[in-house]
């Protein structure tokens, strides 16, 4: 029970988890329906130009979806810095916090 955090510390922190994991998975059906491929295809590690082969143009859609979907707007200088499926849903995070 090597478990010193305080309750609400560890709710927290499962919330922030299951936060990440509902927009995981919203970003893997945008990603799945777009591309037509199995979810299980589909890693936070993959990189979305280089593994997905992704184009500017699908970028832009799936930025629009996500921004449509969770009325958030992401700036175009942040997504530069975006190379994985795990940024994605990082940026997410960040902008519906």
């Amino acid at each position: 029970m090597g478990d010193n955090a305080e309750p609400r510390e560890r709710n927290l922190a499962e919330e922030e988890l299951d936060r990440k994991d509902r927009i995981f998975e919203d970003v893997l059906k945008l990603l799945v329906e777009e591309l037509g491929i199995s979810p299980t295809d589909i890693t936070p590690d993959l990189r979305i130009m280089e593994d997905l082969a992704f184009d500017s143009l699908q970028i832009y859609q799936l930025v629009i979806d996500l921004e449509e979907a969770y009325d958030i707007r992401m700036p175009d200088e942040v997504l530069d810095t975006v190379v994985t499926v795990g940024d994605v849903v990082d940026l997410v995070y960040k902008f519906t916090s």
